[in-house]
């Protein structure tokens, strides 16, 4: 392979797919648990119809009028964020591994961008949705959709209740959108541990899930971060702020309160609009050391809040 200044196109080509096939097989943790797009411009609009019911028929004569029933049409605006990362690499050997799909430079560069879409994602499912035909406007969970920490970590009763809540909201379970997924930090699960009885079949079933041996538990699908925001427990409000190295932010109101938090697939919606872009370069500012550069764009948005549960846990 010849190298104009050490690196050619073809190299920065396999490079990019390098990263895409980490990224792809690692992933981050919500990756495929919302509906997903490719956006192209600055952000996306996503348009909803209401709910539209049927009525009996009482007068079936030729000269009663049709119905003519009323719809709503509602409107989510999905805003991107770009993110990147850049590694200054002093020896041309290190910048070879860079087409090395086991390489520790690409794991890092791909586990920064994907920390930074599963951020996104946690903001989308916890945050104010802009809505309206401009995104002006602003929806945020209702307070029957947030569970309150009641001085405990997680329970089996919030799980159960979160799931309820869900049902008692009209979303179908049983619909393959739906599917039903649970976000936890590894605190909660040692809390299940410590809350349930050694002899129960839920004991054995959070064993299990500990062990990796199911992944699944009362019905939704478990994903273990440690990204979960806290909690101002003066509001109920997350705080969704993070530091430069992506650990959640503790204001003094937020009483070392975490949120969890339930959600269907239909309920929120993923867009993309840089997967991973890449570039490979020498940098005459930084004495001519290799310079390997990815970028990526991605947001997400709560679609319906009705499909979104807050659950408040305690890690006092």
């Amino acid at each position: 392979m010849a190298f104009l200044n050490g690196i050619d196109t073809a190299f920065v080509n396999q490079y990019g797919k390098t990263l895409d096939l980490v990224a792809e097989t690692k992933g981050g943790k919500f990756t495929g648990m919302s509906l997903e797009d490719t956006v192209t411009g600055e952000d996306a609009y996503y348009d909803q119809l209401g709910s539209v019911y049927a009525t009996a028929v009482v007068d079936s004569g030729s000269d009663t009028d049709s119905p003519s029933d009323s719809i709503s049409h509602l409107r989510r605006k999905l805003d991107l964020t770009n993110y990147e990362v850049g590694l200054l690499l002093d020896r041309f050997d290190k910048v070879q591994t860079l087409i090395n799909p086991e390489s520790e430079y690409v794991m890092r560069q791909v586990s920064s961008l994907m920390r930074k879409k599963d951020i996104e994602f946690i903001k989308g499912a916890l945050g104010t949705a802009s809505t309206g035909k401009a995104g002006a406007g602003s929806a945020d969970l209702a307070a029957g959709n947030k569970i309150l920490q009641a001085n405990a970590g997680l329970t089996i009763n919030k799980i159960r209740e979160a799931r309820a809540i869900l049902q008692k909201n009209g979303v179908d379970l049983d619909d393959p959108l739906n599917e039903a997924y649970l976000a936890v930090t590894p605190t909660q699960i040692e809390d299940l541990l410590g809350n349930t009885e050694a002899t129960s079949a839920d004991f054995m079933n959070v064993k299990a899930l500990v062990s990796g041996g199911i992944d699944t538990f009362y019905g939704f699908k478990i994903v273990v971060s440690n990204l979960l925001p806290f909690v101002a427990t003066d509001t109920n409000v997350a705080n969704l702020t993070w530091s430069a190295s992506d650990v959640p932010a503790v204001s003094s109101t937020d009483d070392n309160v975490r949120a969890n938090f339930a959600w269907v697939k239909s309920g929120i919606r993923t867009g993309v609009g840089i997967n991973i872009e890449t570039d490979v370069a020498k940098r005459a500012d930084k004495r001519f050391n290799y310079y390997a550069y990815s970028a990526m764009r991605c947001g997400s948005v709560r679609m319906e809040e009705d499909k979104v549960v807050q659950i408040q846990v305690s890690e006092a």
